[in-house]
């Protein structure tokens, strides 16, 4: 049987009350403050819904937009078995490429972000889980993840958290109001999600109050450009493509859509962080179809790779 899962001090996300039991025994929780009763449901795998009403309704047509595309791109599947296996997937998986890509990525989490094991318990919190794959990876090495992200679906969110055979919390939030009580993880990873963000400081700012002394924040698979106007210009790529492959008059961007380098290391340095950024390069084929779409395009292709900071 698994040990009962490690779970952090939540506070409201609106209003930072610390947060009570609910008042019908349902595993719920209350903000004494504010008056609202937060839900704890699922059914194999039991999800914290810790996301306000408003930030849930002002999220709705681009969360909407998210599931198609990414349905339609391959991502969401019924099989336990996918997401067991993640970050690996069978050659013939439509965007093999990119798992390449993760695998090379959570290499360098491990080797440059997340402590020894042996050197303690360590309470990792993953922002954008999506599936959570990471987490279920972490969890299995012994370290004390909770899974935060704004889907719930059990079909590429988190209610495929019921998919794993080890349990730890899952956390329907928003990543710019984290419903936890401060300094309680020694490792904050944006797991290929800071660039949905619409301010990429701030949403840094805000990880960097859950970090416990000495801890690190780290960026993993955000596109990142040196100019600004590649960055756009690979948002008005994909904008084109949902309409002419998905079928979508009008895309919802979801954030700004992308990173540079001297802004990240502007908002890492104003949080008194030293950062470091470990790319990950893929095989040589993706390499060789980037070149040519730089080309084509017009543009020079994002990076891809894990920033760390501490």
């Amino acid at each position: 049987m698994n040990p009962e899962p490690w779970l952090p001090r939540f506070v409201c996300p609106e209003c930072r009350t610390p947060l009570g039991p609910g008042s019908n025994n349902d595993g719920g929780v209350h903000c004494a403050s504010c008056g609202t009763t937060f839900e704890q449901r699922g059914t194999q795998g039991t999800v914290w819904r810790l996301l306000s009403h408003a930030r849930a309704q002002e999220a709705a047509a681009f969360v909407a937009q998210y599931r198609a595309v990414r349905e339609r791109d391959g991502h969401r599947s019924p099989a336990p078995e996918y997401y067991r296996m993640l970050p690996s997937v069978p050659r013939d998986h439509p965007p093999a490429d990119e798992w390449r890509i993760r695998r090379e990525s959570y290499t360098h989490l491990q080797e440059h972000a997340i402590p020894d094991i042996w050197l303690g318990a360590t309470r990792v919190l993953e922002l954008g889980a999506g599936c959570a794959w990471l987490s279920y990876r972490l969890a299995t090495h012994g370290y004390r993840v909770v899974a935060v992200d704004r889907l719930d679906d059990e079909a590429d969110g988190l209610g495929a958290c019921r998919h794993y055979p080890i349990a730890f919390p899952a956390v329907q939030s928003d990543f710019d109001a984290l419903p936890f009580e401060p300094y309680q993880f020694d490792v904050v990873v944006f797991n290929a999600s800071l660039h949905y963000s619409n301010n990429p400081a701030a949403s840094l700012r805000e990880a960097a109050r859950m970090l416990s002394p000495g801890g690190a924040v780290a960026v993993m698979d955000s596109p990142t450009f040196y100019r600004d106007a590649d960055g756009e210009a690979m948002v008005a790529d994909q904008e084109r493509r949902m309409r002419t492959e998905h079928g979508l008059a009008e895309p919802v961007r979801g954030g700004r859509g992308f990173l540079t380098y001297a802004g990240i290391e502007r908002a890492f340095q104003s949080l008194g962080l030293r950062s470091r950024f470990f790319r990950s390069r893929g095989p040589l084929s993706w390499r060789l179809r980037r070149q040519i779409g730089r080309w084509r395009l017009g543009r020079q292709p994002a990076a891809f790779g894990v920033w760390v900071a501490r």
